[in-house]
């Protein structure tokens, strides 16, 4: 991914991710699927940001468990529109998850992904703006 740095939003105002880091993190690793994606990771494609953002969620596909690389990836995919991380990233905003509540950002994250074409992603973000109404 070379020397750059990637933006991410940690308690507050963003922070960054040096590119080597996660450039050591998929070289490093055994997976050889994941070292076959890394060119188009480099690439800016949406789906391995987030492939890659959900593996470092959960600490598989041979990359440590992170959340502040998983939410990184996971921002720049939801922002390409990647309907599942745009709903995961309504969910931390909306309950605090690893990064400070921010009702705005849920309930604009949740308008996104209830253009989802899959129903139950639709009904659930449908679901999570009606009960963020009340609060």
């Amino acid at each position: 991914m070379g020397d750059s740095m990637m933006q991410y939003r940690n308690s507050g105002p963003y922070s960054y991710i040096r590119t080597e880091e996660i450039d050591q993190d998929i070289l490093q690793s055994d997976n050889t699927f994941l070292h076959m994606l890394y060119k188009k990771l480099q690439d800016g494609d949406i789906n391995t940001f987030e492939y890659v953002g959900f593996a470092y969620l959960f600490g598989n596909s041979g990359l440590p468990a992170d959340f502040d690389k998983a939410f990184c990836f996971l921002q720049a995919a939801a922002q390409g529109g990647s309907i599942s991380a745009q709903h995961f990233l309504a969910d931390c905003y909306a309950y605090g998850i690893g990064i400070p509540e921010d009702l705005e950002a849920a309930q604009n994250y949740y308008r996104l992904s209830s253009q989802s074409s899959v129903p139950e992603i639709r009904e659930a973000a449908l679901h999570q703006l009606e009960s963020l109404k009340q609060k």
